[in-house]
C-alpha cells in the first residue's frame, strides 16, 4: 500500500494493473488513461536507452483543444529494457524510487523540477514509470560532462539543493518509510571496487583513467571509503538526490539549472550532494577559486529555506571528506559512460581529494577502518 500523498501528488504508486515493459505498450489508450483525457494517437521521437529508457512521443488528441492544457512531447522514463532488467532485474527498484520522488517529494518543495503528468509502481511486473514533459522539445538543454559550468550557474545550482534538503533536514530512513533499500550507494562502489572491476579499470594501460599513483591502491581505497561511511555525520542528514553530477542536470532555456534522475534519492549527508556536485560542475581552476565560497552560499541558502544555521569551519572537515565519493567516476566502465566523460570527471574529482587531502584526512580518524 503506498503511504499518504501529499496534495499534487500525481499518479498511482502500487498498483494491480501491470504498467507498460516496452516501448510497444505505450499505446494511446494507455497515455489516455495516464493524462486523462482522449489521445488520438502517440508517435514514438526518439528513444534513449541508458540505466533507465527516455521514451519521448509525439501526442496528438482527439479534441484537439485539449492540446492548449495538456502536453503535446512527453517523455516517459522508467525500464523499457528487457534485456539490461534480465541481467540486473534490481534495476526496477531505481525506477520506482524516481517515481516515488516526484510522487512525494517534489509536490513540497519549491524546486526547479520538470512538469510531471504521471507517476506509477506496480506491484506486477515490478515497473517504476515517470511521464513528464519532453524537456528536449521545449528548448531545454542538459548538462554534459564534457562542458564545465560557469561559476554563477553552480552557485545557482547549489541553491536548488539547499532548497531539498532543508525540507528535508534531519529525515533518516525510517521518517521515509516508502524509501525501501534498492541500489544503496554502498553496494553500487564496493561492487565497482572489487578485484575484477578494479583491474579492469587500472590493468589496462589504454582503460585506465587519470588517478594518482597514491590512489591506485585498491585497499587504501575500500579503507578509506569504508571509514568515510562509519564517520557520516548524523546532524548533516537529510534526504539528497544521491547522484547530483553535472550529467543529471538540464538548463532552461533562460539559462537556469535544475537536477534530473533522481532514481539515488536517499538519505545521507547533505555534504554528499553539495560536494560531488560543485567539484564535477566546474573546471578545476574554477573549483579552486570559488569552492569556499560557493560553499558558504550553500550554507546561507540552507538556513534561508529553513535549514539549520551551519558555520563553514564547523562543518568543513566533513566538506573535505566527502569528496572521497568522487573517486566511484575512475571505477565507472565503458557500458555506464562513455570514456572521455569518465576521464573528465575522474581529473576533477581527484584533483579536489587530493587539494583537500582527503584519504589523508580519513586516515586520520579515530574511527579509520583499517581492514579491506
Amino acid at each position: 500500500m503506498p503511504y499518504p500523498a501529499p496534495p499534487g501528488a500525481v499518479g498511482v504508486l502500487d498498483s494491480a494493473d501491470p504498467l507498460p515493459v516496452i516501448p510497444e505498450e505505450v499505446t494511446a489508450a494507455w497515455v489516455s488513461k495516464v493524462l486523462g483525457r482522449p489521445v488520438k494517437s502517440v508517435t514514438l521521437t526518439e528513444a534513449l536507452h541508458g540505466t533507465a529508457s527516455k521514451l519521448l512521443y509525439a501526442v496528438t488528441y482527439e479534441d484537439a483543444s485539449d492540446a492548449a492544457s495538456s502536453p503535446t512531447n512527453i517523455c516517459v522514463k522508467g525500464g523499457f529494457n528487457p534485456a539490461l532488467l534480465k541481467i540486473h532485474p534490481a534495476l526496477n527498484a531505481v525506477y520506482r524510487r524516481e517515481a516515488e520522488f516526484y510522487y512525494y517529494i517534489a509536490p513540497t518543495v519549491s524546486m526547479r523540477l520538470p512538469k510531471v503528468w504521471y507517476n506509477g509502481s506496480d506491484t506486477v511486473t515490478g515497473q517504476g514509470i515517470v511521464v513528464l514533459d519532453d524537456l528536449k522539445a521545449a528548448g531545454y538543454s542538459f548538462g554534459d560532462p564534457l562542458e564545465a559550468w560557469p561559476v554563477a550557474r553552480v552557485r545557482t545550482g547549489v541553491e536548488e539543493l539547499a532548497v531539498l534538503h532543508a525540507k528535508t533536514w534531519g529525515a533518516k530512513q525510517e521518517d521515509f518509510p516508502w524509501l525501501k533499500e534498492g541500489l544503496s550507494l554502498r553496494e553500487v562502489i564496493l561492487s565497482m571496487l572489487g578485484p575484477e572491476p578494479w583491474a579492469g579499470r587500472f590493468d589496462d594501460p589504454a582503460a585506465k583513467p587519470p588517478v594518482p599513483d597514491y590512489l591506485v591502491d585498491r585497499e587504501r581505497v575500500i579503507r578509506g571509503f569504508k571509514t568515510l561511511w562509519a564517520t557520516t555525520n548524523e546532524d548533516l542528514r537529510c534526504v539528497v538526490h544521491g547522484d547530483s553530477h553535472i550529467g543529471n542536470t538540464f538548463v532552461t532555456p533562460a539559462g537556469e539549472p535544475g537536477f534530473l534522475d533522481w532514481q539515488g534519492l536517499h538519505s545521507y549527508s547533505a555534504l554528499h550532494d553539495v560536494t560531488y556536485f560543485i567539484v564535477g560542475a566546474l573546471t578545476i581552476e574554477d573549483r579552486r577559486q570559488n569552492e569556499v565560497e560557493l560553499f558558504r552560499h550553500y550554507l546561507d541558502k540552507l538556513h534561508e529555506a529553513g535549514g539549520p544555521r551551519l558555520e563553514k569551519d564547523d562543518v568543513w572537515d566533513d566538506y573535505r571528506k566527502h569528496h572521497f565519493h568522487g573517486f566511484a567516476w575512475s571505477l565507472t566502465p565503458p557500458m555506464m559512460q562513455p570514456k572521455d566523460k569518465v576521464d573528465v570527471m575522474t581529473e576533477r574529482h581527484c584533483a579536489a581529494i587530493s587539494d583537500h587531502k582527503t584519504l589523508e584526512l580519513l586516515e586520520s580518524l579515530p574511527e579509520y577502518v583499517k581492514e579491506a
